[in-house]
């Protein structure tokens, strides 16, 4: 079988053909940094650069998850990728543990962050050696203000309908375990592997969506990402799909969005001086 990246595709592609060139990024850097001066300005590049290179990551992680949808091997996955099976494995599926870059929650939002906290104070109650995904499900419901449980409700579940799907789930309504859990290098519960992917999957749909934060929205469809994982499997026992939770999320983010540029342009038109947003 031919080797589809001969002769054509991206490989005769210009760094241009892709929307974006050197000097657009130059420019970006002084736009960002009108009076900066070069040191101040090579610390911005190499901010942007890591964003590039964040974006890049998950470009690829997009395409490996299709693979993998599709039926393909991680040998033929690797291949594809021009790595062995085993690199392709140790980049793309996470072991237990604690999230590799703690900077992924410096975007998290106040209600986000404590989400993830909430998530571990379950996970220690319940008597779990891990932080799973059902307890990140149970960790957005602590924070009832934030999208991620309106969306919940919205689409027709109740915090105690998601807690009892989570008990019939896991066996979580016993009082304790009877070996103490384990505990990451610092002594915290660590993530499960399903956990740290839908954490991973949060980020990425932040990136998709042009968000430079994470919130309890992008928390749930993270999570709502993750095959086999316990939190979806609750949610979609109750009703509340990813196409669902999406659909609704889009929408009101619209309409914050809309609300948020009348009151600019009613700000702007009160005061002619203010910039209009955007």
């Amino acid at each position: 079988m031919a080797d589809e990246r001969d002769g054509d595709g991206l490989d005769g592609m210009a760094p241009d053909d892709l929307g974006v060139t050197l000097d657009d990024l130059i420019t970006l850097v002084h736009e960002v940094r009108p009076q900066g001066d070069e040191l101040g300005n090579l610390r911005h590049a190499v901010l942007v650069s890591d964003r590039l290179g964040e974006l890049g990551d998950h470009l690829v992680g997009h395409f490996v998850d299709q693979a993998r949808h599709a039926g393909a091997s991680w040998r033929e996955i690797g291949a594809s990728m021009g790595v062995t099976k085993q690199a392709a494995q140790q980049r793309f599926v996470p072991d237990a543990g604690d999230v590799e870059r703690p900077q992924l929650f410096s975007r998290f939002t106040p209600r986000a962050r404590h989400a993830v906290a909430s998530a571990r104070d379950e996970a220690r109650k319940s008597g779990a050696g891990q932080v799973g995904t059902e307890h990140l499900l149970l960790g957005l419901l602590s924070e009832p203000q934030g999208l991620a449980a309106q969306a919940i409700t919205a689409l027709g579940a109740t915090s105690r309908q998601v807690r009892q799907g989570v008990k019939r789930s896991t066996g979580a309504s016993r009082s304790g375990a009877t070996a103490p859990p384990a505990q990451a290098h610092d002594g915290r519960t660590p993530f499960s592997p399903q956990a740290k992917r839908s954490l991973k999957l949060a980020l990425r749909e932040a990136l998709r969506r042009g968000h430079n934060y994470i919130g309890t929205e992008h928390l749930l469809l993270g999570l709502l990402d993750v095959e086999g994982g316990t939190g979806a499997a609750v949610l979609t026992g109750l009703g509340i799909t990813r196409q669902s939770a999406s659909t609704w999320l889009t929408d009101v983010l619209a309409a914050e969005a809309s609300r948020r540029s009348a009151a600019a342009d009613v700000a702007g038109a009160a005061d002619p001086d203010t910039p209009p947003a955007g």
